[in-house]
């Protein structure tokens, strides 16, 4: 389901963005409303968040941001907090995840928090749907407006209760 080429050196795991998962489900591009993208690696690319401001060449020189001894940097720390704050999800915490258990525990972890429970495809980090079977998740109960669905959080919750 994911694999290692989609994590990109910041962390993110593209395997879960909408734009990647648009594209790779042939979802048609739709100009503001749709967009595609193949992912960092694939494309040959610096990481899309950290870019050229990176003085280790994070993604040329070393492969994560876990490698440099300066993680998080402000550029990672930034983009980190966005994402925690709308999304639920940390790129710092993914890279502590990939360094301290290795690639193949992340990636399982990965497919049991964003696996759609309808069809068991993937559930996109940034607007809960599955591109795929059409599946939205629920925003939680009281959620700020600006911020976005925790995936499978309600899934696993019903999980503990049965």
């Amino acid at each position: 389901m994911f694999a290692p080429e989609l994590i990109a050196p910041c962390g993110m795991n593209c395997g879960i963005c909408k734009a990647y998962l648009a594209y790779s489900r042939r979802v048609p591009y739709k100009k503001g409303e749709v967009s595609h993208c193949t992912g960092c690696l694939v494309r040959n690319k610096n990481c899309a968040f950290i870019k050229r401001d990176c003085p280790k060449k994070v993604g040329r020189q070393l492969r994560f941001c876990y490698e440099c001894a300066d993680m998080p940097c402000k550029q990672l720390a930034k983009i980190d907090e966005l994402y925690r704050a709308r999304y639920g999800m940390s790129m710092v915490e993914n890279q502590k995840m990939m360094q301290e258990k290795g690639m193949d525990a992340f990636l399982r972890s990965q497919a049991e928090k964003y696996r759609c429970p309808s069809c068991g495809d993937v559930i996109s980090v940034h607007d809960g749907k599955c591109y795929a079977c059409s599946y939205k998740a629920d925003k939680p109960k009281g959620s700020n407006p600006k911020k976005q669905w925790v995936p499978n959080r309600q899934v696993r919750a019903r999980r503990k209760l049965a």
